[in-house]
C-alpha cells in the first residue's frame, strides 16, 4: 500500500509538471506532436523507474542479512539504469521523440519529492 501510495504521487507530480512543460513548449514555439511522444516516454519511464525502486526498497527491509538487502537494492539500481539508457537512447536517436522532451520529465520525481517536503505541504500533528 505504501508503494502505490508513494508512487501515485510521483505520477500526480510527473503529469503536473509534464503539463506545464508541455505549456511552455508551446509558449516558445517549439510545439509538435514529438513533444507528448517524448513526454509519454520520460516521464512514463520516471514514473516506472519509482515504482520498481519503491518495490526494490520494501524486498531489501525484509531481507535479514545487509549484504542481502544490499545485494537487491544493487540488482534493481544496475537493471533500471540500462532500461534508462535504453530509453535514453531511444528517445534521442528515433525521430519520434523529442530527446528534450525526454530528458526533463526524468527529473520531475526528484522535483516532486523535494517539493512534497516543504514545510507547507507537511500536515501538522495533532497534540
Amino acid at each position: 500500500p505504501a508503494v502505490k501510495t508513494e508512487t501515485k504521487r510521483i505520477a500526480i507530480g510527473v503529469l503536473a509538471m509534464s503539463v506545464i512543460m508541455e505549456i511552455v513548449f508551446v509558449l516558445v514555439g517549439k510545439f509538435d506532436y514529438t513533444v507528448p511522444l517524448g513526454n509519454l516516454l520520460g516521464g512514463g519511464w520516471a514514473i516506472v523507474n519509482f515504482f520498481i525502486m519503491a518495490l526494490a526498497v520494501q524486498k531489501s527491509v525484509k531481507k535479514e542479512l545487509p549484504q542481502e538487502a544490499k545485494l537487491v537494492l544493487q540488482n534493481s539500481y544496475t537493471k533500471r539504469l540500462l532500461i534508462l539508457v535504453v530509453v535514453l537512447l531511444v528517445g534521442i536517436k528515433v525521430e519520434y521523440f523529442n530527446w528534450i522532451a525526454v530528458i526533463i520529465p526524468l527529473f520531475f520525481p526528484r522535483i516532486t519529492i523535494a517539493i512534497v517536503k516543504l514545510p507547507i505541504f507537511q500536515r501538522k500533528e495533532e497534540e
